[in-house]
């Protein structure tokens, strides 16, 4: 299969995705003004604690064994052993889940005043919090199994599906009933409960009772998984443990503010996790082409080019966004937004760095670099966070970020050789920087005056990239016209 049709097949994943992505941040984009009407920058401080925290458990409950599930299915064709692979995990993670959410019922007073401090209703949050960790398991594991076949219509379907649930019940309970921040997690809760039905519904043909489970199966799975873990545990750190420095530093408005600028760097997520989702099923199903290292190659560039663009856009017009979504309480969570845009790129690029060691089943470089990543951040938070406050949080991620992608380029290229255009790639991601940068230095005169500043900034800083990139775009341009003209 050719360079161009094996793209056009990413690209076609990727929108599907993207769809899902794209209807599931619109909608949250919607309800934005509502909350930071209803809320303050205090209450999005609990909030965000608890999210990030909840995010944290999450990943230790999985435990990476979606990682070997991934490795595992793809490495046989027999439905059997597959069904013994996927239940080995599911009921792992069941387990796992419902352990968990006793723990936490029985410790809520004590993880209330940890984090909490003197909010009342902390152990309440928790314990709903709990009892959602084993309903959701079943939803976590349909989506993914329907990305291993490849079904990336009804995994959207049910992503898409999970979303426009939890988004109308927040409606209903935070808006409409008024029950203040108990009410993003009634939502939750009932959220997972309602999707349940439809998972099980996907995983019917896959899922069987607790004997496919696998002592034997697991171990491989788990050893595996095992350099994955402080991989997962440092992409938390890196990523998600800002909140909780910022809460020790400074006030719980800055917890809001941050967790609001999180929230607009999101955006860009829909970009990165698309071509996320797509990417893993999408470059182990090649590997036995012949031309699969000229295609992952090609896949860099296209990343680079389209979804770097995309995040430059959120982060040019991040202060604008605020402006037309939120109350003036929220406009200073404008650079925190911008920089933090820049981050969801990097960690899309880790999973395209860290192919070639995935290939040669080498695991343990991206569990060492993301240790030393986390360890980084965590320096730097101590160090940045006093002197430039919440905004020092948001660059301390980007720089612990950019060195796994670094880091894993270079151990891949040893392992699994690809020939990327480093170089070109490079110099687009710096233009895409300093045009983001630019943007805080242009005359402030109005609303408008700067909005047209800002787009003339975006057009010339893509010409000149355009210019540059000529056969990556007349190749992108390919991949888009044939996929609508195939629609």
């Amino acid at each position: 299969m050719s360079v161009l049709k094996n793209l056009k097949n990413l690209a076609s994943d990727s929108m599907i995705y993207g769809l899902s992505g794209i209807l599931t941040r619109f909608i949250g984009v919607f309800l934005t003004p509502i909350y930071t009407r209803v809320y303050s920058p205090d209450d999005y401080g609990i909030i965000g604690i608890l999210t990030n925290g909840y995010f944290l458990i999450s990943i230790v409950l999985v435990l990476a064994l979606d990682n070997s599930t991934a490795r595992w299915f793809y490495d046989t064709e027999d439905h059997s052993e597959r069904k013994q692979i996927i239940n080995t995990w599911l009921y792992f993670y069941l387990l796992a889940s419902v352990l968990a959410a006793i723990f936490f019922v029985f410790t809520a007073d004590y993880w209330s005043r940890l984090l909490l401090d003197e909010y009342s209703q902390g152990p309440y949050l928790i314990k709903l919090l709990a009892i959602t960790l084993p309903l959701l398991v079943w939803p976590a594991v349909g989506v993914n199994i329907l990305r291993f076949e490849r079904k990336a219509k009804q995994a959207v379907f049910l992503s898409i599906f999970q979303s426009l649930v939890l988004i109308g019940l927040n409606v209903l309970f935070v808006v409409i009933l008024r029950k203040g921040v108990e009410g993003v997690y009634y939502a939750q809760l009932l959220g997972a409960i309602v999707t349940l039905p439809l998972a099980a519904y996907f995983l019917r043909n896959w899922m069987g009772t607790p004997r496919w489970f696998s002592f034997s199966k697991f171990s491989e799975m788990f050893k595996y998984a095992l350099p994955f873990i402080p991989a997962s545990l440092g992409y938390w750190v890196v990523n998600l443990s800002g909140v909780f420095f910022v809460n020790e530093y400074l006030e719980k408005s800055d917890v809001g503010l941050y967790q609001i600028g999180i929230s607009i760097a999101a955006v860009a997520g829909l970009a990165t996790t698309a071509f996320q989702q797509a990417w893993s099923p999408f470059a182990f199903s090649i590997i036995n082409q012949s031309n699969s290292k000229e295609v992952y190659a090609a896949s860099l560039q296209f990343y680079v080019l389209v979804v770097g663009l995309m995040c430059t856009i959120i982060s040019v017009f991040a202060h604008e966004a605020l402006v037309i979504l939120t109350t003036p309480d929220y406009y200073n969570a404008a650079i925190v937004a911008s920089i933090l845009t820049f981050n969801y790129l990097l960690i899309g690029l880790s999973n395209i760095a860290g192919l070639g060691a995935a290939i040669a089943k080498k695991t343990a470089p991206l569990g060492l670099i993301s240790l030393l990543s986390a360890a980084i951040l965590i320096g730097l938070n101590f160090l940045l966070i006093p002197f430039f406050g919440k905004e020092g949080a948001a660059i301390s991620i980007c720089i612990a970020q950019l060195i796994i992608p670094v880091y894993m380029f270079w151990k891949s290229q040893k392992l699994f050789y690809i020939p990327y255009n480093f170089l070109k790639n490079l110099t687009v991601f710096v233009a895409f920087i300093i045009c983001s940068i630019s943007s805080y230095y242009l005359p402030d005169g109005g609303f408008f005056y700067t909005l047209a500043l800002k787009a003339l900034l975006l057009g010339v800083t893509f010409a000149i990239i355009a210019w540059v990139n000529k056969e990556e775009l007349l190749k992108i341009r390919g991949v888009i016209m044939t996929r609508f003209t195939a629609s």
